[in-house]
């Protein structure tokens, strides 16, 4: 137990963290996994007098605050590491978060993964196939379909780097944004790319895997079929080694 926040939910006579870990869970976050998300909103989840104080003033907008979000949940920004201990945990969980991130820091997360399985866990990621945006993305070219808005334009929305215009929002909510800055896709992947980072991180016996497709168990307590159907995404799941890799 050598991480800060390990030490915190012992001294709050808690039980022990579920050997199973979501990140970026978002309103997700069954009993039975440690669900991890660094979200304004997670955080407010377990505030709300500030909540309602900032509903009054309009500080998020409404649609975000309209969604209940559970107290279960670990606030913590990925970017800073992952809490725990080496070999905490058998399964690890994350969909649609990898993206949010710059290249480094997804590369980083990769090996805190690695380092807090435990030997013969797995690691299971969702990301939007940016091979099928771009298969779509040249079907629309060649189709010579100008009934709708441009296929670049299309893709541009897809890849969702950044919004189509500039948003009105509190000012304050503007700064948390830009220090922030979770909400739009930084760096994209297709199974090639997601395997080979992966694959360098230390991860083996790495496979493409189907909707609830998984060696985990209850993974449909956590994976939302519209991750795959409706923002095309792939899916890849791989294991730490049981045994070190033998050094050269």
């Amino acid at each position: 137990m050598n991480s800060l926040r390990e030490k915190e939910l012992a001294g709050q006579g808690r039980e022990p963290l579920p050997a199973r870990l979501q990140l970026g869970c978002a309103n997700i976050a069954p009993p039975g996994w440690t669900n991890l998300d660094g979200s304004w909103n997670a955080w407010l989840a377990g505030h709300p007098f500030l909540r309602r104080v900032i509903t009054v003033f309009r500080v998020i907008p409404a649609v975000q605050l309209d969604i209940t979000w559970p107290g279960n949940i670990l606030v913590h920004d990925v970017r800073r590491g992952l809490p725990f201990s080496d070999g905490s945990f058998y399964a690890i969980y994350a969909s649609h978060l990898l993206e949010h991130l710059y290249f480094e820091e997804a590369r980083q997360l990769l090996q805190e993964c690695f380092r807090v399985l435990q030997p013969g866990g797995l690691l299971r990621l969702v990301v939007p196939d940016l091979h099928t945006l771009v298969q779509e993305y040249l079907k629309d070219l060649n189709s010579g379909d100008l009934s709708r808005d441009c296929p670049a334009d299309r893709l541009c929305r897809r890849l969702d780097m950044r919004p189509p215009q500039q948003r009105k929002v509190h000012f304050l909510y503007r700064l948390y944004s830009s220090v922030k800055d979770f909400h739009t896709h930084k760096w994209m992947y297709d199974g090639e790319s997601l395997g080979r980072h992966m694959s360098e991180a230390g991860f083996v016996s790495i496979s493409r895997k189907a909707y609830l497709e998984s060696a985990i168990a209850g993974i449909e307590e956590v994976e939302r079929r519209d991750r795959f159907d409706n923002h095309h995404g792939i899916c890849l799941e791989g294991m730490k080694p049981l045994a070190p890799a033998a050094s050269r």
